[in-house]
Order: structure tokens, then C-alpha cells, then sequence
């Protein structure tokens, strides 16, 4: 292999024949005088040799009259090598220097005395490895072993997306179950019941995080009061959720501080009675009461013996792993309970009641609402809540999370329109998540940004020992 031509951070690389045995992002270095540069492969292409059409042409007519091609000096062979020669199209990713990946250097290996190879996994290993000392083994490369460390994950912005069925849901039981060992909180927002299951191997005795683990069920063992959850709690609910009127939200208020002030406590009878007798237009009265009666029929807010949710999580002192299994309910029953989630632990994380935490909105797509990103992303990631989220489909995430997410897990896309999207990520050049994403094969994923040292590798997921749900149920198995 020879190095061809560079433009911007593409290099071309020359290959023979059986030379290019490469997979998408792969690593090679060009070294030259003790220094070396590192190069992602990310597509092969076949040269472009002048005169090579027009030869194809007259030996495609050859084999129609079959003329026998006289080679008195040998040298067809060299010729044929020629025509097929390729053309390895690969970024590069800086220039290695005292054991460190350096982009600020301005140098170049020389195209005649340069040597091409595959770099070692430990190389690309030693590279990608952020600071930290909790390791979490992701997989493998190259014939190597990736681990990131959790601290990478602590205080960031995490995205893990890909189309169904590649993998995405595995690899957060494997993030999260790790966290979880190392003493981190982890609250799950579990739409199909996948990760009901993580208490147990495969084998069917209990896994290492068995006694981490709790599960939340809404309406039995996770309810709320309407007074522990607040004014400001019930008015996002109204407002994100229930879409109520400006106009019913001020007399909500405007009631919710009347019956407080009367009765001496909030409850869910309480403000349905005061609603009733009140004073006011007609048509706030049927809104209110509507939206009331909604929050009644979910069987979340309940006025006697709510689930406390600050001893639910300090009860985990040496870290766990809290799901709540939002399996079993309906689509307006999710987001007010997930609008609840968000206020509350805003809300305890804000006044030091609780240490920080991972929030994994698992399905983030089928609850999460634009009107309450920006506060996920810009507020609470300062305030000690840090979202991963889970989803297939990226176009639902705003395109500022993934200006500032510092970590994406992207497995395979093949919609254009997909990927468009999640290449604009900050942490990374569009035509690598582009080119890449689409030839991954199951199982495998690109990882991206901090938690690589923004040095983009792709790695082969390992295998989980953990009992696996959520898995798609078929008519016919093999």
C-alpha cells in the first residue's frame, strides 16, 4: 500500500489486489521516520487508471469473437494489476507523538518511504482510553478488547440509536448494570418490560446486581400525592402533558392556593369539590375537570400513602438500578408519570436531597416532548441528572442534543434521512457516521466522543450473561 493523495482530513491510499481486506473502520498507520500518522478506514473504491474504460471495452468485444491475446513479454499480468488496483479511502485522525493522538502537528509521511499497516488493537485501545479508573468492557476491535471508563458517562449527555433490532437495548443493560457495580444510581424508564429481567443470568440464578435492583410498577407499588409532587409538578403535567389552557393554568393555581389555604392540605377530591362549587367560566370548569378526571383514571395520584420516592433511592446506598415499568400503560399514563419523574427529581436533586444520577429513557421517542428537552439537557445535566437516551428514531431527538451530547453509541442506519440527522453531531465529521453507520452489521456499533477520546472506533458488542426480555416474539423460530 502506498499513500495516494490528501484533501482536507480524507487520505487515498493505493492498494493492489487482495491488499484491501478491510473492513469499515478499521485502523492503519503510515510510519515513516519514527513517527506515524493513524488513519480510519472508511470505504475502498477501485482506481481511477486513464485508458482503463476504453480497455474493458475492446476485451468485452474480444470475448465476443474470441480473440486470442498474444503477451510475448509477460506482462499482462502487471497489467491486469494495474487495472484492478484500488483505492482505500480512510480520515485521518492525527499523528501519534510520546503516546499521545495529536491533531494540532503538521506533518506528513513521505508517499516513497512510508510504511501502511494495520495498527495494533493495543494501540488504538491505549488511544481511545479517557481518564478514569472504573473500566466497562464494551467489546472488541480489531482482535483487540475496548473498555470506557464510567467516569467518561459521569456528568455527560449519552445517545445510544440505531433501527430496530441492531443491538441498542442490549448495550444499555450492559452500560447500566456496570454503572450499577460501581455504586452509580440508575432510574429506567422501561416502555416494553426489557430490563424487568436484570436481577437474573441466563443460567436463572440471580445476578450480580439481584440485590440492586427495584422495580417501580405506577398505580401499585410507585404512586404520588398531589401534594408531594407540588404546584409547579402538576402545572407541567397540565401544561406538557394535558395540553391545558393559559387561562385554565392561572385558576388551577389560583384554586390549588384557596383549597391549601382552607382545607390545610392538597388532594385529588379536595380541588375536584372546590372545582364544583367555584366561580368561574364555564368552559374552564370542563377543562379542569376533564384533565382532573384524566389524572384520576391513570391511578398514579393517589391522596393516602404515596410511594416516597427520596427513600426509594437513598435505600440504594451502594448504587442500583430502579425501573420503572411503564409496560402495562396507556400513552397520555406514560408521559404523566415520566412529567412527574423529571419535576420531582429536579426538584430533590436541586435542594441536595439526592446525590446525582443516570436517567435511561428507554423508547425516549414515544414520551418525551420538545417542550421539556431543552430543560433535560441544559439544566438538569448541571443540576446531577444525566440522560441516556434510547431510540430508533434520531429525528424525534432535537438537533441540539446532538450538538451537545458527548457520547453517542450509533449502530446501523441505512435511511439517508436518519443519518443526516446524526451527523450532526459535534463529536464527529459527517461523511465517517455516514459511510460507517451503514455497513454495521448487528451487534456492532460506532462509538463516538468523549468516552474515546473523540478517536471514533467500531466495536463488536460482547455477549451478556443477563436473562434477556424484550426480545421480539416470532411465529415461526429456528
Amino acid at each position: 500500500m502506498r499513500l495516494l493523495s490528501k484533501s482536507g482530513d480524507t487520505v487515498e491510499i493505493l492498494a493492489a489486489p487482495g491488499e484491501d481486506g478491510l473492513r469499515r473502520g478499521d485502523y492503519l498507520q503510515a510510519i515513516d521516520q519514527g513517527r506515524r500518522i493513524l488513519l480510519q478506514v472508511i470505504d475502498v473504491d477501485y482506481a481511477n487508471v486513464p485508458g482503463a474504460v476504453e480497455d474493458a471495452l475492446r476485451e468485452l468485444a474480444g470475448e465476443r469473437i474470441q480473440v486470442t491475446t498474444i503477451d510475448p513479454y509477460g506482462v499482462g499480468s502487471l497489467i491486469a494489476g494495474v487495472k484492478d488496483a484500488r483505492i482505500i479511502v480512510a480520515k485521518l485522525r492525527g499523528i501519534v507523538e510520546g503516546g499521545e493522538l495529536r491533531s494540532d502537528l503538521l506533518w506528513l509521511p513521505s508517499k516513497l518511504n512510508s510504511r501502511i499497516e494495520p495498527a495494533p488493537p493495543e494501540i488504538i485501545e491505549e488511544l481511545s482510553k479517557a481518564g478514569g479508573r472504573r473500566a466497562i468492557t464494551i467489546g472488541e476491535c480489531m482482535g483487540g478488547v475496548i473498555t470506557i471508563n464510567a467516569e467518561a458517562l459521569d456528568g455527560r449527555i449519552t445517545i445510544i440509536t440505531g433501527k430496530k433490532e441492531t443491538g441498542k437495548s442490549h448495550l444499555a443493560k450492559l452500560l447500566i448494570t456496570s454503572l450499577a457495580e460501581y455504586g452509580a444510581r440508575i432510574i429506567v424508564l422501561d416502555v416494553n418490560g426489557e430490563y424487568l429481567g436484570l436481577g437474573e443470568r441466563v443460567d436463572g440464578e440471580p445476578s450480580e446486581v439481584a440485590d440492586k435492583l427495584v422495580v417501580l410498577r405506577p398505580g401499585e407499588n410507585f404512586t404520588a400525592s398531589l401534594e408531594d409532587a407540588g404546584l409547579r409538578v402538576m402545572l407541567d403535567i397540565l401544561q406538557h402533558v394535558l395540553d391545558t389552557p393559559a387561562a385554565s393554568l392561572r385558576e388551577f393555581g389560583r384554586l390549588w392556593r384557596l383549597v391549601s389555604k382552607v382545607e390545610g392540605r392538597i388532594t385529588l377530591r379536595g380541588l375536584m369539590e372546590a372545582l364544583a362549587r367555584g366561580q368561574m367560566h364555564e368552559s374552564v370548569r370542563e377543562a379542569l375537570t376533564s384533565r382532573l378526571m384524566s389524572l384520576e383514571q391513570t391511578g398514579f395520584f393517589r391522596d393516602e400513602r404515596p410511594t416516597e420516592l427520596r427513600e426509594v433511592i437513598e435505600g440504594l446506598r451502594e448504587g442500583g438500578i430502579i425501573v420503572v415499568d411503564l409496560s402495562g400503560m396507556l400513552p397520555h399514563g406514560r408521559r404523566i408519570v415520566v412529567e412527574y419523574l423529571l419535576s420531582k427529581l429536579s426538584t430533590l436533586l436541586r435542594g441536595g436531597e439526592i446525590d446525582p444520577l443516570f436517567l435511561v429513557a428507554e423508547e425516549a421517542h414515544l414520551y418525551l416532548r420538545e417542550t421539556y428537552w431543552d430543560d433535560l439537557i441544559t439544566r438538569m445535566r448541571h443540576i446531577g441528572l444525566f440522560p441516556i437516551f434510547v431510540t430508533n428514531q434520531p429525528d424525534t431527538v432535537p438537533e441540539t442534543v446532538y450538538r451537545q451530547a458527548d457520547n453517542i453509541f450509533l449502530f446501523n442506519f441505512t435511511n439517508e434521512s436518519d443519518l443526516e440527522y446524526i451527523s450532526k453531531t459535534s463529536r464527529m465529521d459527517s461523511e465517517t457516521a455516514k459511510r460507517i453507520a451503514k455497513s454495521l452489521p448487528p451487534r456492532h456499533c460506532l462509538l463516538i466522543g468523549r468516552m474515546v477520546n473523540d478517536i471514533p472506533v467500531v466495536v463488536r458488542v460482547r455477549e451478556s450473561y443477563l436473562k434477556t426480555l424484550g426480545e421480539t416474539k416470532l411465529i415461526w423460530r429456528s
